[in-house]
């Protein structure tokens, strides 16, 4: 399912015009969210033809919020959350994200925002398969209240996605299109 949510998504987008997409994404997070300045926020630096949210980083920040960006400490673990500003520098991780230096604090997050490849209606997410998002919102869920968005192109959205127990459904998804709220029934 992977292959085809990525050639979908790269075959959808190919005529989009991602800029607008990303201005429309970053209006519809701020719209859903509505976060006050110090909010703790992670978002991600964008991979490969996923959705820009770097106009979505740049206005949180400019709105005194506290922009965190995911760190892969070891496989197999939860993510960690560094402190972003627009200017820092970013490293290349093993997997060829870009993630901020651990120089920077980390911080616990309460709205996360989450890259995929495809979701559902139910709030599913199809990721790239390592299982980061899912084990870190299982371990912030067991200390903390906290909000996870996906975000995506209109495109990517399936009509189920296949999952299992360890599987973290999100609590919206925002697209450039508006908000899919999750109903947790």
């Amino acid at each position: 399912m992977r292959r085809i949510a990525l050639e979908r998504r790269a075959k959808l987008i190919a005529s989009m015009d991602t800029s607008k997409s990303a201005e429309l994404l970053k209006a519809n997070v701020i719209s859903l969210c509505k976060p006050s300045p110090k909010t703790s926020i992670a978002v991600y630096w964008p991979f490969r033809d996923e959705i820009d949210v770097t106009p979505l980083l740049n206005q949180l920040n400019s709105m005194g919020c506290n922009c965190l960006l995911p760190v892969i400490m070891r496989r197999k673990e939860p993510l960690q959350f560094c402190e972003w500003k627009p200017g820092d520098i970013l490293q290349v991780s093993r997997f060829g994200t870009l993630e901020p230096n651990l120089t920077h604090s980390t911080v616990t997050p309460e709205i996360l925002i989450t890259p995929l490849l495809a979701f559902d209606g139910a709030g599913y997410r199809l990721g790239y398969g390592g299982g980061y998002y899912d084990r870190t919102l299982a371990e912030l869920r067991k200390h903390f209240s906290i909000f996870a968005i996906g975000a995506a192109y209109g495109c990517q959205k399936f009509e189920s996605i296949p999952h299992d127990q360890f599987d973290q459904r999100l609590d919206a998804v925002v697209t450039e299109k508006g908000v899919h709220h999750i109903s947790k029934d």
